[in-house]
């Protein structure tokens, strides 16, 4: 079996698990690793036993002395841009985290620049591929609770992160909402075309912008969605998914602690044993990087629909902003 080649940029904390995730998946040969900060490459090294000349400072340094075949891009958001573009031009498939960029004119930006290459430009959605939310997916897609008419949603933990986190304005809206504004497109299959939203800081907060909103979103086909998130919660905390429930016109799914129950429509409560998947979530995301560059097909969070859910998030900034209904999709994306 042939593996695919990949460049890491960034080993800081996030990217050092990224590192271990790269090691272990066998259709991946990890074969360097970039990062401006010394002490990042020397955990690097610890990590994947990479010798010092794989191990660069400079990306222009990576892309024009090693062969490879893909970069995976772990760094703050208002790099993305500069980065997947200089790894496209020269001729790289590129896998990000999210978000995919640090602004709507940047990834739209970025969108028209792959239009014009040939290459993979995917951006890590994770939590679609847990098997709580393939769980849930499954059941949706077999019909079992029928059209869904509306969705609440519900993310509360107490989060310390540190770093550039700390400083963004809507810190929950920009970093964390965009995974459940990606599961919800995911799930219901469906694009958003409405927005209102509320974000505010407690004052107990250790972030310096807003770790908590609240969200109303419409979606095609007359579907709402009833949003709340907080990173600042006191009290119980949700798993990362967040807890759901739909409601369709023969019953209803929830998620609550990772656990996936369906009720029929006779309101009968029945719990759904979880889905087996080959790896655990980032792993799985990875394998979707690799397949499509395997088989040449889009892969199912490439930029072109992962823009879409980049786009809710900045649209319910917006809302926050200015106190006012958004319409989508923005002027700057037709869908």
């Amino acid at each position: 079996m042939e593996k695919i080649r990949i460049i890491q940029i960034g080993s800081g904390g996030f990217g050092q698990s990224w590192l271990e995730v790269a090691m272990k998946y066998e259709q991946v040969e990890l074969v360097a690793v970039v990062d401006m900060m010394e002490e990042n490459l020397k955990q690097a090294k610890q990590i994947t036993g990479l010798p010092g000349e794989m191990l660069l400072s400079t990306i222009d340094e990576a892309l024009g002395e090693i062969e490879a075949d893909a970069v995976l891009i772990v760094t703050p958001p208002q790099t993305h841009k500069e980065l997947a573009i200089k790894a496209i031009q020269q001729g790289f498939h590129v896998m990000m985290e999210k978000p995919l960029a640090h602004t709507l004119e940047e990834a739209k930006e970025l969108l028209d620049f792959k239009q014009n290459h040939h290459k993979q430009l995917m951006v890590s959605q994770n939590y679609r591929w847990n098997r709580p939310i393939q769980t849930v997916k499954q059941l949706l897609d077999a019909g079992e609770i029928g059209k869904v008419e509306w969705m609440n949603y519900s993310f509360q933990r107490a989060s310390h992160f540190g770093g550039w986190r700390d400083r963004y304005d809507h810190i929950l809206l920009e970093d964390m909402s965009i995974h459940h504004f990606d599961l919800m497109r995911y799930l219901l299959n469906k694009n958003p075309i409405e927005v209102y939203a509320q974000s505010y800081r407690p004052s107990w907060s250790w972030f310096q912008g807003n770790p908590n909103a609240h969200v109303s979103i419409a979606f095609e086909d007359d579907v709402h969605v009833n949003y709340a998130g907080s990173w600042v919660t006191k009290g119980k905390e949700t798993p990362w998914n967040g807890e759901f429930r739909l409601v369709g016109e023969k019953g209803a799914i929830e998620l609550i602690e990772d656990k996936v129950t369906l009720y029929d429509s006779t309101n009968k409560a029945r719990n759904v044993p979880l889905v087996d998947l080959p790896y655990d979530d980032r792993t799985l995301s990875l394998d979707h990087f690799v397949q499509s560059i395997i088989y040449g097909n889009q892969a199912a969070t490439s930029i072109e629909d992962n823009i879409k859910s980049y786009e809710l998030t900045c649209a319910a900034i917006e809302s926050a902003v200015t106190h006012k209904v958004v319409k989508l999709p923005l002027s700057l994306v037709q869908n």
